[in-house]
């Protein structure tokens, strides 16, 4: 992207704010239609999407396939926007709307500083307000999953918050690649670690699985697999590009499974 056509979309992205004000009012889809396993994905993939753009911006300023990683970030800022326009019509309750609120408020700001120049200390920053964005989305993926009542809507956030916990762990491996490391940096690795098997092995005994989904779930196994070879590599330029790549599949296999499950929340 040019400078000036970036220029020019950080411009365009200035009518978000009045867009959202507006649909919160007046353009709320009744609680009676509301898919709620769409809603749930949605606002699941909100939670990914705030740990996906700081690992693309690492990985822009460490120039892992930079122009590769530079889409990715202009990706998620894009794909965030929008769903706060489709969540903002999301809002069946008192809650949701609060909820909404605080994802909205906590969005803009960091969204700025993703958009801004890349650098070790812009970094550090856009990790911090990360977990606002993160904290508030994971909130208003609990609202909506009360609302909904369903088994299947827990299985929803469940397998979208490990889309969201294979780009935190990719992330925390960038920062530290980009030197923004500490030892609680390195906790949240291990802890996010354990996250991530722990809730696997609660999807892969769901009663509810289809056969697809439990194939789809084998399958993840054994990428997680390499996933976690790929993050104990630390030194080698390379191993950036190993864990990058691995990200990426599970990532991709778990929007799948995600999806899946939204299929079986689908009233």
């Amino acid at each position: 992207m040019t400078k000036t056509g970036w220029n020019h979309w950080r411009t365009h992205l200035c009518w978000l704010p009045a867009a959202l004000a507006i649909l919160f009012f007046t353009g709320a889809v009744p609680a009676a239609e509301i898919n709620y396993g769409a809603a749930i994905d949605a606002a699941g993939r909100q939670r990914m999407l705030s740990q996906r753009i700081v690992k693309a911006y690492c990985q822009i300023g460490l120039k892992v396939v930079p122009e590769v990683s530079r889409s990715q970030l202009t990706g998620a800022v894009r794909r965030f926007d929008a769903q706060l326009v489709e969540l903002a019509r999301i809002t069946p309750n008192a809650a949701t709307r609060e909820a909404f609120a605080r994802l909205s408020k906590s969005w803009r700001p960091f969204r700025g500083i993703a958009l801004g120049p890349v650098g070790p200390n812009g970094a550090r920053a856009l990790a911090t307000r990360s977990e606002a964005v993160l904290g508030a989305a994971h909130e208003l993926v609990l609202v909506l999953q009360e609302a909904a009542g369903t088994p299947q809507a827990r299985l929803v956030n469940i397998a979208g918050r490990e889309r969201m916990l294979s780009q935190r762990l990719a992330k925390i491996y960038m920062l530290r690649a980009y030197g923004v490391d500490s030892p609680a940096i390195r906790e949240d690795m291990a802890t996010t670690s354990n996250e991530f098997a722990g809730a696997l092995a609660t999807l892969r005994s769901a009663p509810e699985n289809t056969p697809v989904i439990q194939r789809e779930l084998d399958a993840v196994t054994l990428q997680w697999e390499w996933f976690k070879s790929a993050l104990a590599l630390q030194g080698a330029e390379s191993y950036v590009y190993v864990v990058a790549d691995a990200s990426e599949s599970i990532l991709n296999s778990m929007d799948l499974i995600t999806a899946k499950y939204a299929e079986l929340a689908r009233p």
